[in-house]
């Protein structure tokens, strides 16, 4: 497994957690993965007995890590920033290749799998070698949000990055798309050859999130951000940067505003560069006294919160697969979202709550007072979105599927 982070060794975000609970439920199902990232960050060294036991009793002795230097600049320069990624990410994924390429030459490995830009310097050496081109090859490239920018600045700065994504991905033997209903983006935008498209979901692990979940931290929580005083609580998780939509879900909460009962609050969870502008905005809307930015939870705090709400909404201008969306429907939360990325796989008008235009505050707004005024129909959707994540986005289904597709490219 090629990657470049993994949870909780360098942080809590998506593709962390996709790369940890997909290991780890390989491990489960008997397979043996070695999994190459960089060294864990300075947090993690500093994780606590109880996260590092959690760790030890997920690997269950079936995978192994191996660390690969990541970070080349200087101290000054952030590793990750936008340049930083520029310079560390070639040089990291080449040496990542060059790596894997010989233990794949030594008979170490059946399937190798690359997450992300991870792809791109194994693929290089692949393409020019006849043996490691008989080893299957399968591509995860996660979310394409380099490609679907649209402020100009970001989409020049981001260009490399979309170069080592196509060209890595299109050296794979199979290229994952997250959502059906995505697809076609990976011939779209990278230049997959669709014949090598092949849909594996990105999931939850439902267990998990239950588990979460503790009856004394959602009395703490409803006491901490005062939801007793609330008639309606709406509540929208992730980074807040501007693609996420909230500036139109303020637009929209504003138009809604007379319409609301006299106590409804919307809760943020989540921290970014956008929460200066956003807390403006809604000062300026007059909204301010019923919004709430919640900042960072952990995922106790987050999945007890989870159950303390009324309403979910995603406003997303553009997105991957949404797993805060499949967090809320597992605890059974109506969903009002985004028509976009792989969100139109979850959520179903009528069934478990409706999609929205993205970037149109009149429909969104539109489509909160239809899922409010549906509210006896709540217990049915948060019925039916149980059984849409149990049977398609949990992770140990998603595992087995992950295997069941390693098995077909070692068949042929």
């Amino acid at each position: 497994m090629l990657a470049r982070v993994v949870f909780p060794l360098h942080g809590f975000g998506g593709i962390e957690r996709h790369v940890f609970h997909l290991v780890t439920h390989l491990a489960r199902l008997g397979t043996h993965v070695t999994l190459y990232v960089q060294p864990p960050t300075t947090e993690a060294r500093e994780l606590t007995t109880p996260d590092q036991e959690y760790i030890e009793t997920a690997i269950g002795g079936r995978w192994s890590v191996v660390f690969l230097r990541y970070d080349y600049t200087s101290p000054v320069l952030r590793p990750n920033s936008i340049l930083g990624r520029q310079m560390n990410y070639p040089w990291y994924t080449w040496q990542l290749g060059r790596q894997v390429a010989t233990a794949v030459r030594a008979g170490a490995f059946d399937v190798v799998h690359a997450q992300g830009l991870c792809a791109a310097g194994y693929g290089a050496i692949r393409t020019r070698d006849p043996l490691l081109q008989r080893v299957p090859f399968i591509a995860n490239p996660h979310g394409l949000e380099e490609y679907r920018t649209p402020d100009w600045r970001k989409w020049l700065a981001y260009a490399p990055f979309r170069a080592l994504y196509s060209y890595g991905t299109r050296t794979a033997d199979r290229a994952i798309a997250t959502d059906a209903c995505t697809r076609g983006d990976l011939p779209h935008y990278l230049g997959v050859d669709p014949q090598r498209v092949v849909v594996i979901p990105s999931a939850i692990d439902v267990e998990e999130c239950l588990a979460w979940t503790h009856d004394d931290l959602r009395r703490e929580m409803r006491a901490r951000l005062n939801l007793d005083a609330a008639d309606l609580v709406l509540l929208s998780v992730s980074r807040l940067e501007r693609n996420k939509g909230y500036h139109i879900l303020a637009e929209a909460l504003a138009r809604l505003h007379p319409q609301l009962p006299p106590r409804w609050r919307w809760l943020l969870v989540g921290q970014g560069k956008e929460r200066a502008a956003l807390e403006a905005q809604v000062r300026e809307l007059g909204i301010a006294e019923h919004v709430t930015f919640v900042g960072k939870l952990s995922d106790t705090e987050l999945h007890s919160l989870y159950e303390e709400i009324d309403l979910f909404i995603h406003p997303t201008l553009y997105e991957g697969s949404s797993l805060v969306t499949l967090e809320a429907m597992i605890h059974r939360k109506p969903v009002v979202a985004s028509a976009a990325g792989g969100i139109p796989d979850k959520v179903f008008d009528g069934r478990n709550g409706f999609l929205v235009r993205p970037g149109s505050a009149e429909d969104l707004a539109a489509k909160i007072a239809a899922a409010l005024a549906a509210r006896p129909q709540w217990p049915a959707w948060g019925t039916a979105s149980v059984e849409i994540v149990r049977t398609t986005f949990d992770w140990p289904v998603v595992a087995r599927k992950t295997l069941e597709e390693y098995k077909r490219m070692l068949g042929a």
